[in-house]
Parts: structure tokens; sequence; C-alpha cells
């Protein structure tokens, strides 16, 4: 009876582990084109509070990868994955107000995201959110963007 109840126990055990699984198993699915099983992966990683798997969450719902197109759904695992830090996600909130891509558009919001992610971003990456930024700027006058960049700081 004792060894019935360890083995039921240990089945329960790695299926649990098996459904969870990590951001590294949801990646390889991705990287497989398997869009819909590696959303369904992503998906509970990122309410969780995983950056990498907000940020990459996001793009699935901005691109339709195993998603129905979303933007605002985008956004809102882009903000999550902003919020704690991860560039990549600041950068691309940067784009999607200064572009207007399924939210309002927004330059004050654009300057702010793309401010913070050139302060992150090393190498080219961080040149090109700085002139992201840059042309931003072109777009505003100096009360808004010292608005923004008073956003950013804080």
């Amino acid at each position: 009876m004792r060894r019935i109840l360890f083995a039921v126990i240990l089945v329960m055990a790695c299926a649990t582990g098996a459904a969870a699984g990590s951001y590294e198993d949801a990646k390889f699915i991705y990287d497989r084109y398997d869009y819909t099983k590696a959303a369904r992966l992503f998906r509970p990683l990122a309410e969780q509070g995983d950056a990498k798997a907000q940020f990459t969450l996001g793009m699935m719902y901005e691109k339709g990868q195993g998603t129905r197109r979303n933007y605002q759904t985008a956004m809102k695992y882009y903000r999550q994955a902003a919020e704690q830090g991860h560039a990549d996600s600041q950068n691309k909130l940067g784009l999607l107000y200064e572009k207007g891509r399924g939210v309002q558009e927004n330059v004050r919001l654009a300057y702010m995201w793309y401010y913070v992610a050139a302060e992150t971003l090393s190498g080219d990456d961080g040149k090109t959110a700085m002139k992201r930024r840059d042309i931003v700027a072109s777009r505003m006058t100096a009360a808004q963007i010292g608005k923004a960049q008073g956003m950013a700081r804080r």
C-alpha cells in the first residue's frame, strides 16, 4: 500500500513540474515555431512575474503568433516587464507609443520609455534607443520634454 501511495505522489509531482515548465522550455518550443504551445507555456510564467516571458508573450500578442493579435494585451505584458527594468520591453513601449500601433500615439510616453531604455541598454541597442528618443523629441515642446524626463527619472 505504501508503494502505491508513493508511486501516486511521485507521478503527481512529476506532472505538476512538467506543467509549470521553465522559460527555457517555452523558448525551445517557440524557436521550433510551435507558437500556440509556446504561448501556453509562456503565459503562466508571465503571470508569475517572469520579465523575459512577459516580453516574449507581449511580442507574440503584437505579432499574432500563437495568439490572436491584440495590441492592448501586448502593451500589458510589455509594461509589466518594463516596470521590472526589462530594457527591450521599455524600447518596445516607446515604439508603440511613438507609432500609435494599437494604442493612442503619445510622444511624451514614447520619449519617456525611450529615455529609460537608452539608460539601460548598451552598445548599438542603447544608441538606437537614444536616436528614437531624439526623433520623438523633435516633435515635442521643451515643456513636454521636461515632463517626460521627470516621468522617466521617477
